[in-house]
């Protein structure tokens, strides 16, 4: 039994869909909330470059790139 590469792919561009989305939906949350109108916050100590706005951008890129490459497997997924 062998790891099937195509099933992978699909599940991990799945969760990279579901969790990419969420991040962007919780940074939209997080700003209106304390009506900064800034996404300039710090996400990690030790990465002073990514701040919010910049995360919820490369979130937002990887979800829809993934979302490219589910619908191409599902497009392209062989007939039984």
């Amino acid at each position: 039994m062998g790891l099937n590469n195509r099933k992978l792919l699909l599940a991990v561009s799945e969760a990279l869909i579901v969790y990419g989305l969420l991040v962007v939906g919780y940074g939209v949350v997080a700003i209106h909330v304390t009506k900064t109108w800034f996404g300039d916050w710090h996400v990690d100590i030790y990465l002073p470059w990514l701040t919010l706005d910049i995360f919820m951008m490369i979130s937002f890129a990887l979800s829809f790139f993934a979302f490219i490459t589910w619908r191409y497997l599902k497009y392209t997924e062989p007939q039984k």
